[in-house]
């Protein structure tokens, strides 16, 4: 009795591999219209020139503490007095004190109207949406340089 032997090279049918593939491009071409790219407006506040030729503007320091509240710290100023310049906002219902944050902020911007430049210092267990909501009450007062401190 005779073995036949198995013939060991075989052909890989690559048409519907290639047809996939230009499905999938067409898909990624047709859906890339659709993807709208969110984006703010931010500029580094401090630190981008050299020290010699930078100006003394105001700087208002926001961090956030272990209860969830904000610890606001006004440097560069010498029209804010001590009891504005170092504060310390407790949270509301689990929240950011947002009624307490505008008054504050205001009344620093009365003393000091050239406050334009605020950081932000969270913490590590400091959600998203807190920053992004901060980052907001601080553009609807006008402070527009805006800055993130890292941790």
């Amino acid at each position: 009795m005779r073995k036949h032997k198995k013939h060991l090279d075989f052909e890989i049918n690559l048409i519907p591999c290639i047809d996939l593939l230009s499905v999938c491009i067409c898909f990624l071409l047709l859906t890339a219209v659709w993807l709208n790219v969110g984006s703010m407006n931010v500029k580094q506040a401090i630190g981008g020139q050299a020290a010699a030729e930078t100006e003394k503007k105001p700087l208002l320091y926001v961090s956030f503490d272990q209860a969830g509240g904000l610890n606001i710290k006004v440097q560069e100023s010498s029209l804010v007095p001590k009891n504005l310049s170092q504060l310390n906002l407790p949270n509301v219902a689990g929240g950011i004190n947002i009624e307490g944050l505008i008054k504050t902020i205001n009344d620093i911007k009365t003393l000091e109207p050239q406050l334009k430049t605020v950081l932000i210092q969270p913490l590590a267990q400091t959600s998203y949406e807190d920053i992004i909501a901060l980052m907001d009450q601080f553009k609807k007062l006008n402070l527009s340089d805006l800055g993130v401190v890292p941790l």
